[in-house]
C-alpha cells in the first residue's frame, strides 16, 4: 500500500540554532480542548503557561517574546540569541530542542494527576520571522487570536 509523503515541517539545510525570532504553534492532540477556554485558562491551561515561562530559564539566550494559550493550541514568539551580552561563538539550543522540553515539562505535569492524558499533536508550526514587518505581523496574530477564535484554522467546537 502506498503512503502519502509527509510534509517536512522545518525548513531544510537552515539552523534552527540561528540567532531569530521564530513563532510556533504547538496544537494538541486531536485539537483537544484541554486549556481550558479563551482568557480562562483551567488546570492544564495554567501548566501550559508556567511551563512556557520556565523557557528563559532553562537556556541563556532563550526567551519568549509574545505567547498565547489557546484552548487547543499555544502560539508564541521564541527568540533565540536574544541576550546581547552572549558572546558571537556561542552556541544556542536549536528550536526543537527548546520546543520538545516544553512539550516534555506540560506533559509530566498533566500526567501528574491524568497519566493516561494525551497532549501534544506530533511536532508543531514553526515560521521564520525574517523582518520587523513580518514580527509585527505575528505579533498582532498573537494578540488577537483569541478574539477571533470561531475563525482560527485551529478552531474546533468542543
Amino acid at each position: 500500500m502506498d503512503l502519502p509523503n509527509r510534509k517536512l515541517p522545518r525548513l531544510p539545510d537552515y539552523d534552527y540554532s540561528n540567532q531569530n525570532y521564530y513563532h510556533i504553534t504547538l496544537c494538541t492532540h486531536k485539537k483537544a480542548h484541554l486549556f481550558g477556554g479563551i482568557n480562562a485558562l483551567n488546570e492544564y491551561g495554567e501548566i501550559a503557561e508556567a511551563e512556557i515561562l520556565k523557557i528563559a530559564a532553562h537556556f541563556d539566550g532563550v526567551q519568549i517574546d509574545k505567547y498565547v494559550i489557546m484552548p487547543n493550541h499555544v502560539h508564541a514568539i521564541v527568540i533565540i540569541g536574544c541576550n546581547d551580552t552572549v558572546e558571537q561563538s556561542t552556541s544556542f539550543p536549536n528550536l526543537s530542542t527548546i520546543v520538545g522540553l516544553y512539550k516534555a515539562g506540560v506533559s509530566k505535569r498533566i500526567h501528574e494527576t491524568n497519566p493516561n492524558a494525551e497532549i501534544w499533536q506530533k511536532s508543531f508550526y514553526d515560521h521564520v520571522i525574517r523582518d520587523e514587518k513580518g514580527y509585527l505581523g505575528v505579533w498582532q496574530y498573537i494578540d488577537e487570536n483569541p478574539l477571533k477564535w470561531e475563525d482560527d484554522e485551529h478552531y474546533s467546537p468542543r
